[in-house]
């Protein structure tokens, strides 16, 4: 679910779970999808930090369009 589309904005995604945890990027389940975040790109407010965390993730909506998590994905 995006919660802000303004892209100056931080969009919030729950429920997400982390996959998989490398140092260079979190592998992530948001929904259906399975993405690749990269931890400088995540911001406060996000509450999964390791593999098999299941919570919120917080990025910039340019992120989350690079990802293909724009609205119209959902």
């Amino acid at each position: 679910m995006l919660i802000a589309m303004d892209r100056a904005e931080p969009c919030s995604f729950y429920p997400v779970r982390v996959l998989e945890m490398d140092g260079l990027v979190f592998k992530c389940r948001i929904g259906d999808r399975v993405v690749r975040v990269p931890p400088l790109r995540i911001l406060p407010g996000t509450t999964v930090h390791r593999a098999g965390d299941c919570g919120v993730l917080v990025i910039p909506v340019d992120v989350a369009e690079e990802l293909g998590l724009g609205q119209d994905s959902d």
